[in-house]
């Protein structure tokens, strides 16, 4: 008797590429896992924040330039362009409302007499006007004029600096270095200066000398009026020079 033919599976039909069958023989593409769209869709929140940020900051930089563009325009007597810095974040939001929580200003000018006078500004809830014109809540600024332009009114050979909170001026005297210390102070609207403590070659010396108060004779200054009908409430002596502190509510940038 014939022993039986073994069955033999066919095998399947190659492509010319040597792949499985025809097109029904393809693996079909993997769907994308949950986590790959959890990644994109955190990609692309990421760049649509990136690029918010940066149409914001860019709203900030054209209204502080608008703003100081306007400032420089009012105010002839400025040496420099004034520098603005606006905060409140977003600064879009706060444009549509037409309120900033903060306005910072430096500037550098010269009174009408042409002494030099670096002037730095705080400014609170601040908002733009028909007309483009602004007014804040409140005004705080700091007015500094330098030891460079003060010595100059004191004669060749003096020098200005701090001590303590004192201004301290020395110049030669027959040749001898005379050492005096000064409590600069605000009386009203003018800034006083009275000698409190000299010295001749370190040898100390009555500040209330003929000599002393006759060299300080005159030096009293009346303040100029200052912007935004701000009034002074404070004077300080530092390493830049003497500072009048002042304060305003309710003004307008004019």
């Amino acid at each position: 008797m014939t022993p039986p033919t073994p069955l033999r599976t066919p095998r399947p039909a190659t492509t010319a590429a040597g792949g499985p069958g025809g097109p029904a023989g393809r693996r079909p593409r993997p769907r994308p896992r949950p986590r790959r769209r959890r990644v994109l869709a955190v990609v692309s929140l990421g760049a649509s924040a990136v690029l918010l940020l940066a149409a914001d900051l860019a709203a900030a930089a054209v209204g502080e330039h608008r703003m100081a563009d306007r400032i420089a325009e009012r105010h002839p007597r400025l040496t420099a362009a004034p520098e603005v810095g606006i905060d409140g974040f977003p600064f879009l939001y706060d444009l549509a409302r037409g309120s900033h929580p903060r306005v910072r200003i430096r500037a550098a000018a010269t009174t009408a007499q042409g002494q030099p006078v670096n002037a730095s500004l705080d400014l609170t809830d601040v908002s733009e006007r028909p007309g483009g014109t602004y007014t804040a809540a409140t005004a705080a600024g700091d007015f500094t004029v330098p030891y460079s332009a003060l010595g100059t009114r004191l004669g060749p050979g003096t020098t200005l600096s701090a001590a303590d909170g004192r201004l301290k001026i020395g110049r030669s005297f027959f040749g001898f270095p005379v050492t005096v210390l000064a409590e600069v102070g605000l009386d009203g609207d003018t800034v006083t200066v009275r000698p409190v403590s000299a010295s001749v070659a370190g040898r100390a010396l009555d500040p209330s000398d003929p000599r002393i108060a006759e060299a300080f004779q005159g030096q009293d200054r009346t303040l100029p009026e200052l912007p935004m009908g701000m009034e002074p409430d404070g004077v300080s002596v530092d390493a830049d020079g003497i500072t009048v502190h002042a304060r305003a509510e309710r003004v307008a940038l004019d």
